[in-house]
């Protein structure tokens, strides 16, 4: 059997690592090549800052013969330096790449760069089986399909394969070649870590200008709802995922499909253990009261919305197939269900201007969701805006120049520097005119006193689960199943520490022989007393500083096996009225980190 090597190149050139949740593109070929019999590995270099020497010490050990390179556009820059650097030092290897840039550009990344040996473009299970066994028994390549690859000094495409019909046959991603998952931080926001992806259907039958299809197609190909609800049960009893978020480009195009997912979520308990979001249409034939009180009931607690304008003149020139009271409607009855909303915007699509962009912010403010982000149009391979602007020559930079907050096209109307700052105006607009209505409403509802805004990227837990108590918490590292309420958004500002409000309560694993409870924490400006209590029984009222320091706190007799630790700050406090800087949250302490010593 083969030796095959996956990689995930870096993308830390961009500022950040992009990657958040384990490749799962990947992770599935890995499993169909593993369950052939075939030796695989995986290397995630983007999520553990993997250097080129641990690669190239990798290639010399394990020796495979076939090294597969995930590649999306923003990682066309890694991907390249990976191939060359693996070809110096294993020339016998075959290089192959695939993901939604090569199934675009299939024969351009042949002809930019030698290295590369093979490209799979399309679906990738099935054709990279094939092509493993083929290279195994040194047979030709020109039978299988989906398939674009170099011989001799010609570049041979063969036909695309057909798309997988039955996605129930595809054995589940190889997570554990991931492990440990909690080192993958979600996407923002995250209702509870650990966090996954899942893929319940393939294919999306809409036509936006700016979305790629070139890997899954436009047909809509569902797996039935016992293999998505077997995987989920899997996911929650195997690695204790708290959240998963499903990757389909549209989860309720399909009634009946949508509601025995959530039918079973129910029956199976699942939505008492775990919180799910997924993106949604807002078209009014797919969005009802009803649909919704059941994904409430099922455990959905965000749903994704692609606004991606507030101009019914720019969402039809991108053929969103959506009109505003529309996605209007679709955030009332989401509001109403209890349900969060999230709201994509995009700046900068042909066509835009200040006038455009101003009636997104206006649009973005009316319908006030919970959480939202303002995207840059980027015309990526494979999508009809990719097309149009590569005609008309508005794309000025080569792949190398794509990022997340660059504007790459030119003679649009709008300049770059003005796309990119309109984006960043409208984010900035956004949060402080949204922030000043809410303060008002807040103070008058609360007679003056404002209570903490709720939790953004965590999961409050009310009755912790014993198997997930540790003795430790560190924020950003081992949080998200042990804080209940009470607590804010992680601030990654080293050291990476949460604030709390007036109260929050946190949980940790007892036992015997427990002697202190240490707190590494600080508070502005003045310091304040930090009640503490654990387990309902206050254990006495302790001083916080104003720079970070480490309180102990002894608690003789307690050994019960699961400990809450319950902060109360004697007073709190808004950084807006001390700094004048929008903040408006009532906070008490930040804290790095919380431990037992025994």
């Amino acid at each position: 059997m083969a030796r095959v090597l996956f990689i995930n190149p870096s993308t830390r050139h961009h500022g950040t690592a992009l990657t958040v949740y384990p490749p799962l593109g990947i992770l599935s070929i890995c499993a169909i090549l593993r369950k052939a019999g075939h030796e695989v590995r995986f290397i995630d270099a983007d999520i553990d800052e993997i250097r080129p020497e641990y690669i190239q010490q990798t290639i010399k050990t394990f020796a495979p013969q076939v090294v597969g390179i995930t590649m999306s556009t923003l990682q066309f820059r890694s991907t390249i330096e990976t191939a060359e650097m693996i070809k110096r030092v294993a020339e016998g290897t075959v290089i192959v790449v695939g993901g939604p840039h090569p199934s675009a550009l299939k024969d351009d990344i042949l002809k930019s760069c030698s290295s590369i040996d093979v490209v799979v473009y399309g679906e990738g299970e099935i054709t990279a089986m094939e092509l493993v066994r083929a290279i195994e028994d040194e047979r030709s390549l020109k039978g299988i399909n989906g398939l674009c690859f170099r011989e001799g000094m010609n570049v041979i495409v063969n036909p695309p394969r057909e798309p997988i019909e039955d996605l129930d046959s595809l054995p589940r991603p190889a997570l554990d070649l991931a492990m440990p998952i909690r080192r993958y931080p979600g996407s923002y926001p995250v209702g509870a870590r650990p966090t996954i992806q899942l893929m319940a259907s393939r294919g999306c039958p809409f036509h936006c200008t700016f979305c790629s299809n070139a890997v899954w197609g436009r047909r809509l190909r569902l797996r039935s709802p016992e293999s998505i609800l077997d995987e989920i049960e899997g996911l929650w009893k195997d690695y204790r995922i708290r959240e998963v978020f499903f990757q389909d480009d549209t989860f309720n195009m399909k009634r009946d499909w949508f509601e025995a997912i959530c039918s079973g979520l129910i029956e199976r308990g699942l939505n008492n253990k775990m919180v799910f979001r997924a993106p949604f249409r807002a078209n009014e034939m797919l969005v009802d009261r009803d649909m919704l009180k059941l994904a409430k009931q099922a455990g959905f607690w965000m749903i994704f919305y692609g606004v991606e304008s507030g101009s019914q003149q720019i969402l039809d020139s991108v053929k969103k197939n959506l009109k505003k009271d529309e996605i209007e409607r679709a955030f009332k009855l989401t509001k109403k269900a209890g349900i969060k909303t999230y709201a994509s915007f995009m700046i900068g699509n042909l066509g835009e201007d200040r006038k455009t962009v101003e009636e997104t912010i206006d649009f973005a403010l009316k319908l006030n969701p919970d959480f939202y982000g303002f995207a840059i149009a980027t015309p990526y391979p494979g999508s009809q805006l990719y097309e149009v602007a590569q005609k008309k020559g508005l794309i000025k930079s080569g792949f190398d120049g794509y990022g997340l907050s660059r504007y790459i096209m030119e003679g649009c109307g709008l300049s770059p520097q003005d796309v990119e700052e309109l984006a960043r105006e409208a984010f900035r607009l956004m949060e402080c005119r949204r922030l000043s209505w809410l303060y008002k409403l807040r103070e008058r509802m609360h007679g003056g006193h404002i209570p903490p805004k709720k939790h953004l990227d965590h999961y409050p837990v009310k009755d912790p689960d014993l198997e997930l108590l540790g003795t430790e918490i560190l924020m950003g590292e081992s949080d998200w199943d042990v804080l209940g309420d009470g607590w804010y958004a992680l601030e990654n500002a080293p050291p990476r520490f949460r604030w709390t409000g007036r109260r929050a309560t946190a949980f940790l694993k007892g036992g015997r022989g427990l002697r202190k409870l240490c707190l590494r924490a600080l508070t502005m400006p003045d310091g304040l007393a930090l009640k503490i209590s654990v387990n309902h029984n206050s254990i006495g009222k302790f001083k916080i500083g104003t720079e970070w320091d480490v309180l102990e706190v002894p608690l003789d007799g307690i050994d019960e096996d699961a400990l809450r630790i319950d902060l109360e700050a004697e007073k709190s406090w808004v950084p807006n009225e001390l700094l004048g800087n929008g903040d408006l949250r009532e906070l008490g302490v930040a804290v790095e980190k919380i431990w037992l010593e025994s």
